[in-house]
C-alpha cells in the first residue's frame, strides 16, 4: 500500500514536472532537425564550389572559385557544360565571387577584378560591364541584374542586359564609425523571387538581418535572425572576431549569413548560418530550423543552396555539392 502510494505520488510529481516544462519551454514550429545528405553529386565541381543556383529544364549551375568555371548540370546532377578559364584575359574569370542565371540560362557571374560578366550557356562572353569589386549578383525578369559590392550610399545597383545603370536601392545601416567597417558589416548576398521581390542577406552584420524590397525598390520589411544553436555559436564568433579586428585595424569578418535560396514552391526564402538553415515565411516569420550534415554526420558548412519541389542541394567549399530529401 505505502509503495502504490509512493508511486502515485511520483506519478504525480512527473506529470506536474512535464506539464511547467511545457510551459516554460513550449514545442515551437522552429524546432531544429538534422538532415544527412543522402548522396554527393556534380563530382566536376567540387572543392571550391562557392555558389548553387538553378537553371532551366530543372537543372542547376555550381561556381567553382578554385577552378575559375562555372559548371552545368542536369537535374540528375550529370554535366552538361561549363565555362571555364585558362588565362587572364577579359572573358576569363580573374575572381569569381557570386553567380546568377537569367532566364535564358545564362551565367551572370560576379567578378572582384572588377566587372559583371555574362555568358551564355555554350561558354560565349556576352557582355562585360565594369563595377568596383562586384560581390554578389542575381537576376530579374526582363534581363535586370542585381549587383552588390562594398556599400557606402546604397545596397544594391541595378543594371538592364546592356549594363546601363538603372538606378539603386537600399540604404546601408549605420553600425560603425568607421567607414570602410561599416562597408564591410553592410555587404551581402542578393536574391529576388518569381514576383522580382528582392531579398538582400547581410553577411557580416553582427545582428543577423534580412531585408525585403518591392521590385520599385521599396523597403518592405527588415527581419532579425535569432533562433538556433549553430546561428548564435556563428554569431558568438563573429563578435569576437569584429573586436579583434578593431584593435587591429584588420577589415575581415567572420560570415555569419553564408547563403540564401528561395523556394518557388513554398514560397519561403531560406537562409543558412553555416549548418544551420532557417525557412522563413512571406512575413519573415521562422517555420522551421533545420541543421545540414554530411553523409558522415559531420555538420556541412553551408557556402551555396539552392532548393526544389523534393530536394535542397548545398555546397560546401571544401567538399562539393550533395543533395538532401526536402521536408515537407
Amino acid at each position: 500500500m505505502i509503495r502504490a502510494t509512493c508511486r502515485r505520488a511520483f506519478t504525480r510529481r512527473v506529470l506536474c514536472g512535464i506539464f511547467f516544462s511545457a510551459l516554460l519551454f513550449p514545442t515551437v514550429a522552429n524546432a531544429q532537425d538534422e538532415l544527412q545528405a543522402f548522396r554527393q553529386v556534380a563530382y566536376e565541381s567540387g572543392h571550391g564550389t562557392v555558389t548553387l543556383k538553378q537553371g532551366p529544364g530543372g537543372g542547376f549551375y555550381a561556381l567553382n572559385q578554385a577552378d575559375r568555371c562555372v559548371w552545368m548540370f542536369s537535374s540528375s546532377g550529370s554535366s552538361t557544360g561549363h565555362i571555364s578559364s585558362i588565362g587572364m584575359g577579359p572573358s576569363d574569370l580573374l575572381s569569381p565571387k557570386d553567380l546568377a542565371v537569367d532566364s535564358d540560362g545564362n551565367a551572370i557571374v560576379a567578378d572582384a577584378s572588377g566587372a559583371v560578366k555574362i555568358f551564355s550557356p555554350s561558354g560565349h562572353l556576352l557582355i562585360s560591364f565594369p563595377f568596383e569589386r562586384p560581390q554578389h549578383v542575381a537576376s530579374m525578369s526582363g534581363g535586370r541584374i542585381l549587383v552588390s559590392g562594398f556599400p557606402k550610399d546604397y545596397l544594391i545597383s541595378i543594371f538592364d542586359r546592356q549594363g546601363k545603370l538603372l538606378g539603386k536601392l537600399g540604404t546601408p545601416a549605420k553600425v560603425d564609425d568607421d567607414p570602410f567597417f561599416n562597408s564591410v558589416l553592410n555587404m551581402g548576398a542578393i536574391f529576388a523571387d518569381g514576383s522580382d521581390n528582392i531579398y538582400y542577406v547581410f553577411t557580416y552584420m553582427l545582428t543577423p538581418t534580412v531585408r525585403k524590397y518591392k521590385p520599385d525598390g521599396t523597403l518592405v520589411a527588415e527581419w532579425h535572425l535569432s533562433d538556433g544553436k549553430t546561428l548564435e555559436q556563428n554569431l558568438a564568433a563573429a563578435r569576437l572576431k569584429y573586436q579583434e579586428n578593431k584593435k587591429s585595424a584588420n577589415y575581415g569578418g567572420v560570415p555569419i549569413l553564408t547563403a540564401v535560396a528561395f523556394d518557388q514552391d513554398s514560397g519561403t526564402l531560406w537562409v543558412a548560418s553555416g549548418a544551420q538553415i532557417t525557412l522563413l515565411d512571406s512575413s519573415g516569420h521562422t517555420l522551421r530550423i533545420v541543421n545540414l550534415a554530411l553523409p558522415d554526420g559531420k555538420p556541412l558548412q553551408t557556402g551555396g543552396m539552392s532548393v526544389e519541389r523534393d530536394t535542397i542541394r548545398a555546397s560546401t567549399y571544401l567538399a562539393g555539392i550533395f543533395e538532401y530529401q526536402k521536408p515537407h
